[in-house]
C-alpha cells in the first residue's frame, strides 16, 4: 500500500510541476503564451495564442498604418512580410526584444501624429509607405522611429509658423 501510495505522488507530481517548473527557465515558450508579428509589406498586425505548444487562437488586425494605405502592399526589399514584435507571457512583465519590437508602438504613433495634426488621406498614405519601407529597408523598427520624430517635429514647426502672430 505505501509502494503505490508513492507511485501515486510521484506521477501526479511529474503531472503538476513542469507547467510551474518550465515556464520559470522559459518563459516566452509556447507552453503559454501570446506572439504578437508585425506585416512589414502592409502594415496588419496578427496575434495569436499558444497553449502546450498548439495555437488555440490566431487574428489579423488593420493598424492605421494598413487602413492608411487602403490594402496596398508595399515592396521596398525582398524579405518575410511577418516578423515577430512581442512575445507574451502570463507572470513576466515584459517581452524579449525582436528587431521590430516597437513596431506596433509606432503604429499608434503614427496614428496619433496623423490624428494631431490632420494629416490629409495623401499625406497619412504617403508617410505610412515611407514607415514601411524603413521597416524594410533597414531590417528593424529604429530608422522607422526617428522618421516619424522627425516628420512629427517637421509639422510642429509648420503649425508654430502658421499659429505665429504677425510682427509689427
Amino acid at each position: 500500500m505505501r509502494k503505490t501510495w508513492h507511485i501515486i505522488a510521484a506521477s501526479s507530481a511529474l503531472l503538476i510541476l513542469p507547467p510551474l517548473v518550465v515556464p520559470v527557465f522559459s518563459p516566452w515558450s509556447d507552453i503559454n503564451c501570446e506572439h504578437q508579428e508585425i506585416n512589414i509589406k502592409t502594415g496588419q498586425a496578427r496575434y495569436s495564442r499558444s497553449l502546450w505548444f498548439a495555437r488555440i487562437s490566431e487574428r489579423t488586425e488593420d493598424t492605421a498604418l494598413s487602413r492608411a494605405l487602403g490594402g496596398e502592399t508595399v515592396n521596398a526589399a525582398e524579405m518575410e512580410a511577418w516578423h515577430r514584435v512581442n512575445t507574451l507571457s502570463p507572470g513576466v512583465g515584459h517581452s524579449p526584444h525582436y528587431r521590430y519590437h516597437g513596431a506596433l508602438s509606432q503604429a499608434k504613433e503614427f496614428e496619433l501624429l496623423r490624428q494631431a495634426y490632420g494629416l490629409n488621406e495623401a499625406d497619412a498614405a504617403k508617410l505610412a509607405r515611407e514607415v514601411l519601407i524603413q521597416w524594410q529597408t533597414n531590417g528593424s523598427y529604429f530608422a522607422a522611429g526617428k522618421l516619424l520624430q522627425d516628420k512629427m517635429t517637421e509639422l510642429e514647426q509648420v503649425g508654430a509658423a502658421n499659429a505665429a502672430p504677425p510682427h509689427r
